[in-house]
């Protein structure tokens, strides 16, 4: 590992880095290290300051097995959901990855998160797609036109020929900005329309990705053969959507149970883990069946992984590094 001092990297510096295929494979090896026990998480997982109002202050960390690094995640949210403020321009970063040298314990590099870490969202929901939706997907269904969902689209395409995305989101002035924006950056017929039932016809794939704190997509409005991978803070599908899935999956079922919607329903004994088909990693490893028929309605429910984070941020650092990118906090 480097030791010349820190390595700042801007959120422009991680853009510059980041691959998105690369961060795919990054992603699903996470996947598998989680599986096979090739993490050392925090304890406890976080350590959060949750007012009631305002911003919340969040710190998630873990080590890697299978490489000399450990990082931690801290990051602002708004205790009503989200990380934009808009009645003032952002003053500085709100979120951040710290990396450090588990070998000589250094920390090697600070990085503005914005951009890494709504990849990786985007690259876990794709590796998920990749191993559940059906042969020959093309059209996507993309609610929600933040941060995450600026990445979610890009990175989609590098694994499916995407011929047609819908977007929909809480205003029309962000799903057309978000069309155009992001349709012209990456070549891609993007199409904003007014309602989530009409994003949804049709469509292969879903991924549902805003800050509501109501369900707002009906079951009735799922067709047969679907795949929805839902990564809303907040409760994003209708409750029936949970039991009458053809197979419900989420990305760590320890992990997920801590998601607001997953805690209602288990409190109040809806769900069960009964209800559960597999985890992600199970599908990964071949335990258990991926998609079985293109009539399957599958649905998955995540909550993410701090080491994917953490994996994303040692390929980020090392590339920067390697193309002499980001900026020297000497020691």
């Amino acid at each position: 590992m480097d030791q010349q001092g820190i390595l700042y990297l801007s959120n422009g510096d991680v853009k510059n880095v980041l691959d998105l295929g690369r961060a795919i494979e990054i992603t699903e090896q996470a996947l598998r290290d989680h599986s096979e026990g090739r993490v050392i998480w925090s304890i406890p997982e976080d350590l959060a300051i949750k007012p009631e109002q305002g911003w919340q202050s969040w710190v998630t960390g873990c080590a890697l097995a299978t490489e000399p690094v450990a990082g931690f995640r801290i990051r602002s949210i708004k205790a009503a959901g989200g990380s934009r403020d808009v009645s003032r321009p952002p003053r500085g970063p709100r979120r951040i990855l710290i990396l450090s040298d588990r070998e000589g314990g250094e920390i090697l590099c600070i990085m503005d998160e914005d951009w890494c870490h709504a990849v990786r969202t985007a690259a876990a929901a794709t590796v998920a797609m990749r191993l559940f939706a059906r042969k020959g997907s093309t059209t996507m269904a993309m609610l929600g036109a933040g941060d995450t969902a600026r990445a979610a689209v890009p990175v989609m395409a590098k694994a499916f020929n995407l011929t047609e995305v819908r977007v929909t989101s809480r205003t029309p002035q962000s799903r057309h900005r978000y069309a155009e924006e992001i349709g012209k950056e990456y070549g891609l017929n993007i199409r904003p329309v007014e309602s989530t039932e009409e994003a949804l016809k049709g469509a292969d794939v879903v991924i549902s990705a805003t800050t509501t704190s109501t369900p707002f997509v009906k079951e009735s409005w799922l067709g047969e053969g679907i795949t929805v991978y839902s990564i809303g803070k907040h409760q994003e599908m209708e409750s029936s959507v949970y039991k009458n899935s053809d197979k419900f999956v989420v990305d760590s079922w320890e992990r997920c149970k801590n998601k607001s919607d997953m805690q209602r329903m288990l409190k109040e004994k809806y769900l069960s883990e009964k209800d559960l088909y597999a985890e992600l990693p199970e599908i990964l490893s071949g335990r258990k069946h991926a998609r079985q028929s293109d009539r399957e309605r599958i649905f998955i429910r995540a909550i993410g992984l701090v080491n994917q984070d953490v994996a994303m941020a040692g390929y980020i650092y090392r590339s920067a590094l390697g193309s002499g990118i980001g900026t020297r906090l000497p020691y």
